[in-house]
């Protein structure tokens, strides 16, 4: 048995759909009728490998993801060697059918925007082809052929939900002092906290913190998170009011009235004393 010079050459290009192209090829190249016998693949033959770029394997990703592919056929193994692709298909978790690509270069993608949200995944097949020519008579040239399949699955998960943002301070209220605290909570872990204050510039924080530096008057602030995924959301703009005394006249005054008590207690104690002592 041995490899055709028409066979070698399919090993640099991708079959345009299923293996009647190559047939075609081959009637083309060869004077004589040639003759096909599917065979199982033999010992030692090697598959195409398929490589998923995108996305990574058990990673979460928002509504918009595409998933990329490359296909490389084996080296030259003699008889065992592939000749070329008969197809790529792909089958989803979501789909029950099987989905070609159309003809083009050893790789393609998939956009899986309208894919449903959950864990999913993907298998990409390449379908190799390998023809030996076995002999010939004075009609027809006879040939073997195999088809091998390489395969690749990715399983990752689609977040399609953002999270949810609870404000617990502050809250629709005055405030007697310069320092607010900056309470709340997020529905699920999240890669990305910030805040805008009276609309400015956005703050990046870890977390709960104290708005510092608050002049008196209205202020106005705005949580912004991103989750895992990359599903983003938003709180309510929050209202509230600053009306920090400049100086503490209330806390003053009660402590002068105490003091002031405080020492004509004393004082009378001390008259009384004196009294007594007068009187002996």
């Amino acid at each position: 048995m041995k490899k055709t010079t028409a066979a070698i050459t399919l090993v640099l290009v991708f079959l345009p759909a299923t293996f009647l192209n190559v047939v075609e090829v081959y009637a083309q190249a060869n004077p004589y009728n040639p003759v096909y016998r599917d065979v199982a693949p033999p010992e030692g033959a090697e598959a195409p490998t398929v490589t998923i770029h995108t996305p990574n394997n058990s990673s979460s990703y928002p509504k918009n993801v595409t998933l990329t592919f490359y296909v490389s056929l084996p080296k030259t193994n003699d008889d065992r060697s592939i000749d070329g692709l008969a197809k790529i298909y792909y089958r989803s978790s979501w789909e029950n059918k099987e989905t070609a690509f159309a003809p083009g270069v050893l790789g393609g993608s998939i956009d899986l925007s309208d894919a449903p949200g959950g864990n999913l995944s993907v298998t990409i097949y390449a379908v190799g082809v390998g023809i030996v020519e076995t002999g010939s008579d004075a009609e027809h040239t006879y040939y073997d052929r195999f088809e091998i399949t390489g395969y690749s699955t990715v399983s990752f998960f689609k977040d399609l939900v953002s999270p949810r943002i609870t404000v617990l301070s502050p809250l629709n209220t005055t405030y007697a002092s310069s320092e607010v605290e900056l309470h709340f909570i997020v529905s699920e872990a999240v890669s990305q906290i910030l805040y805008s204050l009276n609309g400015k510039e956005n703050q990046t924080i870890a977390g709960n913190t104290t708005l510092t530096g608050l002049v008196n008057g209205e202020h106005a602030v705005t949580l912004y998170v991103a989750d895992l995924a990359g599903n983003d959301a938003s709180s309510e703009t929050l209202f509230f009011t600053v009306n920090a005394l400049a100086f503490p006249f209330v806390p003053v005054a009660v402590t002068t009235v105490i003091s002031s008590i405080l020492l004509c207690v004393v004082l009378l104690v001390y008259l009384k004393k004196r009294h007594k002592l007068k009187s002996v």
